[in-house]
């Protein structure tokens, strides 16, 4: 026989079940010891309960504005899928919650042979340091961009061997460099065999992952100092219109690539081939990455986002 109920719930069994359950927090085999019956008994119970309206079950608030956002997201750039984590206080966090949830996305995407492209910059870094380690010793992962002359962390070839670690996959560096100094440097360069093979093999890519650079003037560069990192170059681009990198090329807002000095000093892959990888996942977040990030993404190159609460608020007012 089942113990009595409280005098304070008017003997009523499913309302009791409900507060231990409910308010309590206590497992349904403990309310099945405190009231001697079965457990199913008090599944039934708490079931009851909730059909007779005695509980609503609702999710936390910002759960639901989370999920709200992704759905209302993706139905705006066309996506396939969005992740957003909480913003936090500072820009270190930022890009370590980024990171790890890129690398937990990147790891559920790819399989084992795939041909992965991957770009570079923080972003990239992280996801490459706190994505979970597998073994996937048939899959190919490919630098899209050419070599820093900085040996940056953050550099290209840096961040394609970072995250084909991660996977135990063969690393297919570009051994040029991502910038030259002049077009017809870089025209030659192109035309040699073991690039023009690289090259063939970006059309091959079944899964990019990438980050979205922000431009502004207070941007800095880091890739090939002599002809790349100044803040006349920079400023340069923002007149031309510039409003992000991808890739290492420079974007408008509406996602076109600008027409400036870089475009044909560029050794890296071009939008067109990068716009039709299936998967394409761009993982960024942060204040200053708005206006970037809308570009990109109303540009189609996306298929998959990785970002931040705010960040996410911000693109959807945007459009408001």
């Amino acid at each position: 026989m089942a113990k009595r109920v409280p005098a304070n719930f008017a003997g009523d069994m499913l309302l009791w079940a409900a507060w231990l359950y409910h308010v309590e927090g206590r497992t349904q085999n403990d309310i099945a010891e405190e009231l001697e019956v079965s457990r199913q008994t008090v599944a039934n119970y708490l079931n009851e309960a909730i059909a007779r309206d005695m509980v609503r079950v609702e999710l936390r608030p910002d759960i639901l504005s989370r999920q709200a956002n992704s759905t209302a997201l993706a139905d705006l750039y066309g996506l396939e899928a969005v992740h957003i984590v909480p913003t936090p206080k500072s820009e270190s966090q930022l890009f370590k919650r980024l990171g790890h949830a890129g690398g937990q996305v990147l790891d559920n995407l790819v399989s084992n042979g795939d041909v992965i492209g991957v770009a570079f910059g923080r972003t990239m870094f992280r996801v490459g340091m706190l994505m979970p380690s597998s073994n996937q010793p048939k899959t190919k992962v490919v630098q899209v961009a050419g070599c820093s002359l900085g040996g940056s962390d953050t550099s290209p070839e840096a961040c394609a061997s970072l995250i084909a670690g991660k996977l135990s996959a063969e690393c297919v560096n570009l051994f040029a460099p991502a910038y030259l100094s002049t077009e017809t440097l870089t025209r030659d360069l192109l035309a040699e065999p073991t690039l023009q093979r690289q090259f063939k093999l970006f059309k091959k890519i079944d899964l990019m992952i990438f980050g979205i650079g922000e431009l502004n003037k207070h941007t800095r560069f880091y890739l090939n100092e002599e002809y790349f990192s100044n803040d006349d170059l920079r400023d340069h681009y923002l007149n031309l219109g510039a409003a992000s990198v991808i890739m290492g090329r420079f974007i408008d807002t509406d996602g076109r690539e600008i027409d400036g000095p870089l475009l044909n000093r560029t050794v890296a892959i071009d939008l067109d081939t990068a716009r039709s990888i299936p998967i394409r996942l761009a993982v960024c977040g942060g204040k200053e990455k708005t206006e970037a990030a809308d570009a990109a993404l109303r540009a189609g190159f996306a298929t998959h986002l990785v970002t931040d609460e705010q960040t996410a608020k911000r693109l959807l007012k945007a459009h408001k």
